[in-house]
C-alpha cells in the first residue's frame, strides 16, 4: 500500500511540472565569457500589440533568437518568448523581477494595418510603447499586469546605440506614474528595418551596463 501511494506521489508530480512548464518558454543565461566588457554603449550626443515571431533557443549557451536577432544572457537572467496570457511576452528576467526588459520581434504587427500598433519613435512621449491604449509603469515591485498607469513621459536622452553591427534609435525617458513610488526611467533600442524592439525598464546604472553588454554582442541572420 505505501509503494502504491508513492507511485502516485511520482505521477501527480510530473503532472504539475508538465503544466507549469506549458505556460512559459524560458531560457537561463550564462556568465559571460572572462574579459568581456560589461561597460555602456555610450549613445550618440502594457497592452501593446502582439510580438510576431519572437522565440527562445533552448541551445546550450544562454542563446536567444529575437526574429533576425541572436543574443546571448548572463547568469541570473532568463527570456520568456510566450506566456500565458501573454503579459511576459518577450520579457527578460533578472532574478526576482520578472521583467526587467524587452526583446520583441514586431514584423507582424507593423506589417498587419488592423493591428493596434505605434510604432516605436524617439519623438513622441510614451515612444518605446507600441500598443494604442495608456502604458503601465514596469518596474521589479510591478510586473506586466499589475503596474500603475504611466501618467507622463520626456525624452532626456536620444540618438543611436550600437546591437552588435548595426545601429539602433535609441532614446531614454524620464516616465512619471499614477503612483509616485514606481516613477523611473525607460530605455529603447529600434531597429526600423529589421522591426526589433528592445526596451529596458526602471533603469539604473548596473541594468544599463548589462543589458548593454547584451546587445553588445548580438548578431544577426
Amino acid at each position: 500500500m505505501v509503494r502504491s501511494r508513492s507511485v502516485w506521489g511520482v505521477l501527480l508530480t510530473g503532472i504539475v511540472a508538465l503544466a507549469v512548464a506549458g505556460c512559459t518558454e524560458a531560457v537561463k543565461g550564462q556568465p559571460f565569457a572572462a574579459g568581456t566588457s560589461s561597460s555602456p554603449a555610450a549613445p550618440s550626443p502594457s497592452r501593446s500589440a502582439a510580438p510576431s515571431s519572437s522565440s527562445a533557443s533552448s541551445a546550450p549557451g544562454g542563446t536567444v533568437t529575437v526574429a533576425t536577432m541572436t543574443v546571448t544572457l548572463p547568469q541570473g537572467m532568463a527570456y520568456t518568448g510566450a506566456s500565458s496570457g501573454g503579459a511576459l511576452d518577450g520579457c527578460v528576467s533578472d532574478g526576482s523581477a520578472q521583467c526587467v526588459a524587452r526583446m520583441l520581434d514586431l514584423r507582424a504587427a507593423a506589417n498587419d494595418p488592423n493591428a493596434p500598433f505605434n510604432a516605436p519613435s524617439v519623438n513622441r512621449p510614451y515612444g518605446w510603447y507600441t500598443g494604442t491604449d495608456v502604458p503601465q509603469c514596469i518596474t521589479p515591485s510591478a510586473p506586466p499586469g499589475s503596474g500603475p498607469e504611466a501618467t507622463g513621459s520626456t525624452v532626456i536622452e536620444s540618438g543611436l546605440a550600437p546591437i552588435g553591427p548595426k545601429k539602433a534609435e535609441y532614446a531614454r525617458w524620464q516616465v512619471t506614474c499614477a503612483d509616485a513610488t514606481q516613477n523611473n526611467q525607460v530605455r529603447m533600442w529600434w531597429l526600423p528595418t529589421s522591426k526589433i524592439l528592445v526596451t529596458e525598464y526602471a533603469a539604473s546604472p548596473d541594468l544599463d551596463a548589462r543589458i548593454d553588454a547584451i546587445l553588445a554582442g548580438a548578431t544577426f541572420g
